[in-house]
């Protein structure tokens, strides 16, 4: 007896909804009798075989949609981007520049109306690098347990003034927030937020008078690195905010370069890497 595909992979995989079982077909997942198919309405009989790879078999083809935004990798469950400096991360409804989200939620509801993209976390607007969002109200609830529960691997590469006396350390400080929105470390236990990170120096230019470093944020509170690295006594370079903007790279010096996380129907790690931009390698050059 004969049927679709779409109508087996539904009684294979009777937890996702039918737009999960397309995206599967859409990434090249799905291998009827040992050959890739990409077709839902596919016939296929009793005794043919279908195969259903794991996500971090499939590989990823990147593609970049408006405003130089790159999606790098999608699934049923989740979507991680490579978000270019300057482009916002999300803000509220009112709001008329282009966001990430709103770039993601077009592009997936073009596809089918029903498709949903849902927040997780921020980059700041002058940031660049790795963001993820969630497809589902189920993947929505998993990763933000992840989020609070600190069990996501953020790394993030950072150029900053001056050479940091130790090679590595941890920074933990308390953050406050003031009415204009500028971060401050503190000594307020009530009301300071506490913030940890490990950075370890990658490259440094006693000529130049910078340092490279990976970051490892352990919370995530609003310009964390920005601040903590200034209280260090190096602030980031092009930091309009907590630095100097009038400098090159003409750009906050701040990526987002590496995330880890188990996926949220798997289980699996997954971990996704962005290089840093040339404008921040070309510092250590010029």
């Amino acid at each position: 007896m004969s049927t679709t595909l779409l109508t087996r992979l539904g009684k294979l995989f009777p937890g996702p909804s039918k737009t999960t079982l397309r995206d599967m077909l859409a990434r090249k997942r799905v291998r009827l009798n040992g050959t890739l198919v990409r077709r839902v309405n596919e016939p296929i009989a009793d005794g043919d075989k279908i195969e259903v790879a794991d996500t971090g078999d499939v590989p990823t083809e990147t593609q970049t949609l408006h405003d130089g935004l790159r999606l790098i990798h999608f699934d049923g469950d989740i979507i991680i981007v490579d978000k270019p400096a300057g482009l916002l991360t999300s803000t509220d409804a009112q709001e008329k520049r282009p966001t990430a989200w709103r770039i993601l939620q077009d592009h997936f509801r073009k596809q089918n109306q029903r498709n949903h993209v849902h927040l997780i976390h921020r980059l700041d607007r002058d940031a660049s690098g790795l963001l993820i969002f969630a497809r589902t109200w189920e993947a929505l609830a998993a990763l933000k347990k992840q989020f609070f529960e600190h069990t996501i691997t953020r790394s993030y590469d950072v150029v900053v003034h001056g050479l940091p006396r130790k090679p590595k350390d941890r920074l933990e400080h308390l953050l406050l927030e003031d009415p204009t929105g500028v971060v401050n470390v503190t000594k307020d236990m009530k009301n300071g937020k506490l913030a940890i990170l490990d950075y370890q120096v990658l490259e440094a230019s006693k000529e130049k008078g910078i340092a490279r470093l990976r970051c490892t944020l352990y919370t995530g509170r609003k310009h964390q690195i920005r601040v903590q690295l200034k209280a260090l006594g190096h602030a980031v370079c092009g930091d309009a905010v907590y630095g100097k903007a009038d400098e090159p790279p003409h750009r906050l010096a701040l990526h987002a370069a590496r995330l880890s996380l188990k996926h949220p129907r798997t289980g699996k790690t997954v971990s996704f890497e962005s290089p840093m931009p040339g404008a921040m390698a070309h510092l250590f050059h010029m």
